[in-house]
């Protein structure tokens, strides 16, 4: 397809569907967006500070079990995605938000009184699924209203924001532990956040599910919406392939505090440098925003994952050695996490491109693939931690070919294709 006719085709279905709700600004867009988004980011890492804490409280012994206070988290918000599709498709963007953002905030308070870890656990879980909304309706609310390299470089500018919440989570975590010294207090913190969130996009977020688009809340009716998301070569490929990526960070992430921690004795200073991985995704970003519309997705996003794929094979070799020291590890990480940031945001675009008249159903299906498969992958590799990465790494490396195997089958064999929308 021309870029011209591109450009041509984007326009109207643009101006086609502004006629249906009153737009935002650009920018109160893109912050509302990236405010719901940041809520899963925010709740998964402003506790990575506090797992310590939580294991003193309730005295578990295997160290690995602080993981699931980042994994279940992840699966509830995960699992929640495939219900929230047809929902949102069916009474629309708005109403499911809020009910969410509610459940959200009660969650929250429920986690400060758990009176052992395993209620702690299922306060977590449900708090997981009400936030699964908020991923759900920022993907199909921005599909509603922006399409192809649009919607890449608005995805783009939302990341960068975004990624404000991974970079400062831990750090926000230290401070309210050193102010008030206990870790419920970070909930109470989630408290705010959700509250601010529902508050502010219920009084400005428009609706944007056409009345045409409305779906019926039939299983005859869902199943169809399903069938359509999962017989679409492009979003099934690239959704099982994200799954694949993202478990990899997930995994990471469930065990940063661990590997910083015990494996590198940089326990004083996690945030500093969990912040700084987190920084090089926010930087791919940024270039992701000002490349996609020159160069396009599948340009920027395969050689991103190629990249990545060789990085963690290296990684893997330099880790199943026993010979890695922090700095190569850290280069290493910088690295994979710069691939993310230009693998993110335009794998999501790719997928949801075809599906705009079923937005809702196909953001919940991409939403469970990278956050409930991906918590699932990145649960199984964090749990073979056990104080070197050897482990970590090779089933990242394994991971990431087998990504870039499905890419291949998707796209049959042609990579780096710059004509897409």
């Amino acid at each position: 397809m021309s870029e011209s006719n591109t450009g041509t085709n984007e326009n109207s279905e643009n101006a086609a569907k502004s006629a249906n709700f009153k737009r935002l600004p650009v920018w109160e867009f893109i912050c509302i967006i990236a405010g719901l988004m940041a809520l899963n980011a925010t709740a998964v890492d402003i506790m990575l500070p506090a797992l310590g804490d939580i294991q003193n409280t309730f005295q578990f012994e295997d160290d690995n079990q602080r993981q699931k206070m980042v994994i279940v988290y992840l699966m509830g918000m995960g699992l929640s995605q495939i219900f929230y599709g047809p929902l949102i498709d069916r009474f629309g963007r708005k109403p499911i938000l809020a009910i969410s953002l509610s459940i959200y905030v009660l969650a929250s308070i429920a986690c400060l009184f758990a009176p052992a870890y395993s209620l702690l656990i299922f306060a977590r879980a449900i708090q997981g699924a009400a936030a699964g909304a908020t991923r759900v309706v920022a993907a199909a609310v921005t599909r509603d209203c922006y399409t192809g390299r649009a919607m890449a470089e608005i995805m783009s500018v939302v990341m960068l924001i975004f990624m404000a919440a991974p970079i400062l989570a831990p750090s926000i975590g230290e401070g309210i532990l050193y102010l008030f010294g206990d870790w419920r207090s970070i909930f109470w913190a989630l408290v705010v956040l959700g509250s601010a969130m529902l508050i502010w996009s219920w009084i400005r977020l428009p609706e944007t599910l056409a009345p045409e688009d409305k779906r019926l809340l039939q299983p005859k009716v869902i199943f169809s919406s399903y069938k359509t998301v999962v017989t679409n070569r492009l979003a099934i490929g690239y959704s099982m392939a994200s799954a694949l990526i993202f478990g990899t960070l997930f995994g990471y992430i469930s065990a940063s505090e661990q590997i910083y921690s015990e494996t590198f004795d940089k326990a004083a200073t996690f945030a500093l440098w969990f912040a700084g991985v987190s920084a090089g995704m926010a930087v791919s970003n940024l270039l992701n925003s000002r490349l996609v519309k020159k160069l396009g997705m599948r340009f920027l996003s395969h050689w991103a994952l190629i990249f990545m794929v060789c990085v963690n094979v290296l990684h893997a070799i330099i880790s199943h050695s026993g010979n890695e020291d922090f700095a190569v590890f850290y280069v290493l990480m910088i690295a994979s996490f710069i691939c993310i940031g230009f693998i993110g945001p335009n794998f999501s675009a790719t997928a949801m491109e075809p599906l705009g008249h079923v937005a809702g159903t196909a953001s919940a299906l991409y939403g469970f693939a990278t956050t409930f498969l991906a918590a699932v992958i990145g649960g199984f590799i964090a749990d073979h931690y056990d104080g070197t990465l050897g482990p970590l790494f090779v089933a990242n490396a394994v991971c990431l070919l087998l990504a870039l195997g499905i890419i291949l089958i998707t796209e049959r064999g042609r990579l780096f294709k710059r004509g897409e929308v």
